[in-house]
């Protein structure tokens, strides 16, 4: 541990954070994993930051698009795991909300609830969705 108090990891988290939150959904839920290890980091989690940097470096072109002849129609995307985490057995759920081609609101979050199926986990991720279309 204190070969790691050192290294940049948190202000590279929150570069991370800010290009997620902006313009990159592609990174919702790596940036969800490895902040859990903001204040117990290893040299693992130091890799995936560094592997994540790269990743952004060769997709450096990407962005986000919309399309004046887009459906306007709003459309989502809703998924969740199932007890991903055996130490919480807690489910991760995400969702993505596309209209005009591009996505205009996402998110990847822990589940605060411990889900006891995949069909509870999953309407758990649903009403999730349901909260940010409202």
């Amino acid at each position: 541990m204190d070969e790691m108090k050192d290294i940049p990891y948190q202000e590279a988290l929150g570069s991370l954070m800010w290009l997620q939150v902006a313009t990159r959904p592609d990174l919702s839920y790596t940036v969800n994993v490895l902040s859990r290890f903001a204040h117990n980091l290893g040299k693992l989690h130091w890799n995936a930051i560094k592997h994540v940097l790269g990743y952004i470096k060769r997709t450096i072109d990407y962005g986000v698009t919309y399309k004046a002849t887009g459906d306007l129609n709003p459309i989502s995307y809703v998924d969740s795991d199932f007890a991903r985490y055996k130490d919480t057995r807690c489910s991760t759920e995400g969702n993505i909300f596309l209209m005009a081609g591009g996505p205009i609101s996402w998110e990847s979050k822990k589940q605060e609830t411990v889900a006891l199926s995949t069909v509870e986990a999953e309407y758990m991720a649903f009403s999730q969705a349901t909260t940010q279309v409202l």
